[in-house]
């Protein structure tokens, strides 16, 4: 959490310096420049739309000031309201003294490999210098629009099916490894699409035997756990995207526990 009774009296230090009242709002800081907000929330998204949201930037100073992008993303772009985002990536605008501008920030996830909890933070160069104290960070949540597909589109749907979204392997000594397989069915009438699979950590890999599995097919998810550094109960998820939509996202729980390899030694009395 940024500490807003520092950022209040630096915005009153360069406010008695410039002379000028900074406008109510305007409070984080980057380099000359003030900005009214460091976090776009879009909420639910879905790919192929596209999402906007506007952030605002005070000049104090008594010249203009050079505002660029540092870094960029396909689905994630700047521009300054009136400009072109080509123009943002080749040398920015200048913020005119005393002034107000609106940048437009626009969301458009095009790729399914971007399905999930989507989070990036823009960076700026304010008069040819990056701060890295600061950004304007783009949160998201993207999922694939079934409301849009027609009926004969539902009829042809895949479905997917599993045996269980929980899987316990047991008790492990630390260092073992337990592979887990989890058998995956398609009893619809269309190709059922992988889209995307994500796990909570490094600890689990994830090897699908195929990503397209046909009607009447199934395939099976690979799943290892490696127990080396991880002691006691241990509860790990993993989140399968598809194309099923009655079941667009899948989440299997990988549950278990890991001993020391000596702990039977350790209450030996020999």
């Amino acid at each position: 959490m940024r500490n807003f009774y520092w950022i209040f009296i630096l915005s009153l230090g360069v406010c008695a310096c410039s002379g000028k009242k900074v406008p109510e709002g305007f409070i984080y800081p980057l380099g000359d420049l003030l900005f009214n907000k460091e976090n776009i929330a879009l909420g639910t998204t879905y790919v192929g739309r596209e999402y906007t949201d506007t952030v605002m930037v005070y000049n104090p100073k008594s010249k203009a000031v050079r505002l660029e992008g540092f870094n960029s993303f396909p689905e994630l772009t700047c521009r300054k309201i009136g400009g072109s985002v080509q123009d943002w990536r080749l040398g920015g605008y200048d913020i005119a003294s005393g002034e107000i501008d609106t940048l437009i920030i626009t969301f458009r996830p095009e790729n399914e490999m971007l399905l999930g909890e989507y989070y990036n933070v823009l960076r700026f160069l304010v008069d040819g210098e990056v701060d890295y104290s600061f950004g304007v960070v783009a949160e998201a949540e993207v999922k694939e629009n079934f409301n849009e597909w027609s009926e004969e589109e539902k009829a042809k749907a895949p479905r997917i099916e599993v045996d269980s979204l929980e899987y316990d392997f047991g008790t492990l000594k630390e260092g073992e490894e337990k592979s887990i397989i989890i058998p995956i069915r398609n009893t619809g009438s269309g190709s059922l699409l992988l889209r995307k699979i994500e796990t909570t950590c490094g600890c689990t890999a994830v090897v699908p035997g195929q990503r397209v599995i046909l009607p009447g097919k199934s395939t099976q998810l690979d799943v290892v756990f490696h127990s080396a550094g991880r002691i006691g109960k241990q509860r790990k998820q993993i989140t399968l995207y598809c194309n099923d939509p009655r079941r667009p996202i899948l989440q299997f729980i990988i549950k278990g526990e890991v001993r020391r390899a000596n702990a039977s030694k350790r209450f030996s009395p020999f």
